[in-house]
């Protein structure tokens, strides 16, 4: 930890404007940590509802918690997330950085530390969640250990995948009426420093492949012998 309590000394913000299907986002978020030299906030938007599945959901189940969505597999763990209107955001950060290495449970919990932070800034309070709450498949149902709660409800979630390049953490933020501003928020209480990140050539190319060799693949969303 910075001082301060921020987890970096500095941080690339990447406000992605290309609205992306949901194989298209994850493609993109492995490109990025593939790419990354230093810690990458990415905050993106869907090209419509989407659904998507931790790597280690059923499909069945999946599929059974909105039908009349199209559904993609996330490369991170967790439950199942309905995309719709939600904030969104991805956290890349290369394996040289503490954060990276940290355990599981307390890496979540520092970021959603950060999370409830910046939503505090802007109006909004939440508190971490003190114990997995329920079972189920719908991540948004069934609240663990540091997710973000108001008033008994969940509204903030994430899951994440340890690679030899790092620490690739997905997020999804549900409340009503979501402030302006969180982007720049969440970036400030993650960074002592934040930078405008510019895609490196590249990398468009590196989502594309991703896209066409793993995450557009029935075979890799219905979790066959695929990385």
């Amino acid at each position: 930890m910075q001082n301060g309590g921020r987890m970096f000394a500095c941080l690339g913000l990447w406000e992605d404007r290309h609205a992306r299907n949901g194989p298209e986002q994850m493609a993109c978020d492995e490109a990025i940590l593939a790419e990354a030299t230093g810690p990458v906030l990415r905050i993106f938007r869907w090209s419509g509802p989407w659904v998507s599945a931790g790597y280690f959901v059923p499909l069945q189940r999946a599929a059974a918690v909105r039908p009349d969505l199209p559904l993609c597999r996330r490369w991170t763990g967790g439950g199942v997330v309905v995309h719709e209107g939600d904030f969104t955001f991805s956290l890349a950060v290369p394996r040289g950085e503490s954060w990276a290495s940290m355990r599981p449970a307390e890496s979540y919990r520092v970021l959603h530390e950060a999370v409830a932070r910046a939503l505090g800034a802007l109006g909004v309070s939440a508190a971490l969640a003190g114990k997995t709450a329920g079972a189920g498949e719908e991540c948004f149902a069934s609240p663990v250990a540091h997710d973000l709660m108001t008033g008994g409800q969940k509204i903030a979630g994430g899951a994440q995948r340890r690679t030899r390049s790092g620490l690739l953490h997905q997020g999804s933020i549900q409340i009503p009426d979501l402030p302006s501003g969180l982007a720049e928020a969440l970036a400030s209480q993650l960074a002592e420093e934040v930078k405008a990140w510019t895609p490196p050539p590249g990398l468009e190319e590196r989502v594309r492949a991703l896209h066409r060799a793993k995450y557009s693949r029935e075979d890799f969303t219905h979790l066959s012998s695929l990385p």
